[in-house]
């Protein structure tokens, strides 16, 4: 048994597609930071007056702007440098730190791919990707190699797998199997020039619908199987790019593409194309026939086993913790960070909060005298948002010296086509409701399908 798990971890395998993750991974995840300073995201982490923030991180400070302006150059100089296999180790660290922070910050910046992003530049930050064509091999910094333990390949693929499957399983609600949300989302878009007359079809959120569902469940088996890899792969590339045609969804469509061709086909496949095996020929050492394979300790390899089982355990148990909760989470929100639920509810509302001063009198407040439109949206249609913004106003008054106040909000909120209803209970006093991980009782029921 220690034989053949040392085996199954440790051969070597061709470094080729590491090499090629390592740079497309450095330059897309610098071109995505580079995208938030030049469209103004990065403003989402200065102007508001409140940062949302993860339960479990709730500790962290409410950076500066210089921070936060800093954390974005960083990111973009860490990615590029990453690419370059430029001090390559201390490069991909502060890549991570960059990305992770940034996503930490401000919870209503949540997206499912900047999460993944966050984990892959962990993981990058540990794996061996600066042993050929980099600039520490030619400044002599690191001994160039041919070859990578097999381990480094099955770690990426493992998460890339977790992705799709939570998505395909999330995709196995009501809403999706009656076309609810694609059908809000193509609506607008059927003025597009030249494809508007397509997306404005009754019959497209149908056919995306189960054929995106479908896609993520088979997507996997489909590209493990080496005779109907190509044509797996070949329908996964009309999948992220129509993505980029109909959603936009940044660099995500790309970087899903260039995963998924380095982790599913053989390691030495950049070797025969034609420009990459040109380019890499120059650059990467060839594998003998016979790699030498240097057997590890025991030791070492139950580190590696109980680090890798430690890891498979989170990324396959956080995704489920939803159904801890009754309820419908796209409604209710509950475990729905962390869980790869990507783009499956459509969610507009209102709301505004009433505080109750000790002698009485009320006072209404609108949240977007605090916080920027787009924590606005999100605000309204999340409850661990609202709570928040409810302590928020407390802390608020009681600053300014008007006593201890009441906060209650008055919401509504239509989902998936949904009859609108309230999301909140509108006579709780959410100000004197703690913030847990236990089921919030003031949530009011999703409405019933029409």
């Amino acid at each position: 048994m220690f034989s053949r798990l040392t085996t199954a971890l440790f051969r070597p395998i061709d470094i080729a597609w590491l090499v090629v993750f390592r740079v497309g991974a450095g330059w897309l995840l610098a071109l995505e930071m580079a995208g938030s300073l030049a469209l103004g995201y990065w403003r989402e982490y200065t102007e508001p007056k409140l940062h949302f923030s993860y339960l479990l991180t709730s500790w962290l400070p409410a950076w500066p702007p210089a921070v936060m302006l800093g954390l974005h150059v960083g990111a973009v100089v860490a990615g590029v440098a990453v690419a370059a296999g430029w001090r390559y180790r201390p490069a991909a660290v502060v890549l991570c730190v960059c990305y992770t922070l940034l996503f930490l910050a401000e919870e209503t910046r949540f997206i499912n791919h900047f999460y993944l992003y966050c984990l892959v530049a962990g993981w990058l930050a540990l794996l061996p990707a600066h042993r050929a064509a980099s600039a520490d091999v030619r400044a002599g910094r690191v001994l160039p190699a041919a070859t990578v333990p097999a381990w480094t390949r099955l770690v990426l693929l493992f998460q890339l797998s977790v992705v799709y499957f939570y998505a395909g399983l999330a995709k196995l609600n009501p809403d999706w199997l009656l076309a609810h949300p694609l059908s809000v989302w193509l609506a607008p878009k059927a003025s597009y020039p030249v494809v508007g007359g397509v997306l404005g079809q009754p019959w497209l959120p149908w056919l995306m619908s189960y054929a995106g569902l479908a896609f993520d469940l088979l997507v996997v088996p489909g590209l493990l199987w080496r005779r109907s890899r190509p044509w797996v792969f070949g329908v996964a590339a009309f999948f992220h790019l129509s993505n980029v045609v109909i959603f936009g969804l940044g660099t995500f469509p790309w970087f899903s593409l260039l995963m998924t061709a380095c982790i599913f086909f053989r390691p030495d496949w950049p070797r025969r194309t034609p420009v990459l095996g040109r380019w890499l020929a120059q650059r990467v050492p060839a594998t003998e026939a016979k790699s030498t394979f240097r057997v590890p300790s025991r030791g070492q390899v139950r580190v590696l086993v109980t680090s890798l089982g430690l890891y498979a355990v989170v990324q396959l148990l956080v995704p489920l913790r939803h159904f801890l909760y009754p309820g419908d989470v796209h409604w209710t929100e509950e475990g729905h960070h962390f869980a790869w639920h990507m783009m499956l509810r459509a969610k507009q509302g209102t709301i505004s909060f009433r505080v109750v001063l000790p002698d009485g009198r009320t006072e209404v407040v609108h949240p977007d005298a605090y916080l920027t439109r787009r924590q606005c949206h999100k605000l309204a249609a999340q409850p661990d948002l609202i709570l928040q913004f409810a302590h928020f106003l407390a802390a608020e008054y009681a600053r300014q010296g008007r006593g201890h106040v009441q906060v209650f909000a008055d919401s509504w909120l239509t989902m998936n086509r949904r009859p609108p209803r309230p999301l909140v209970r509108s006579d709780v006093d959410l100000a004197a409701q703690p913030r847990t991980f236990a089921l919030y009782p003031w949530i009011a029921p999703a409405p019933p399908m029409e």
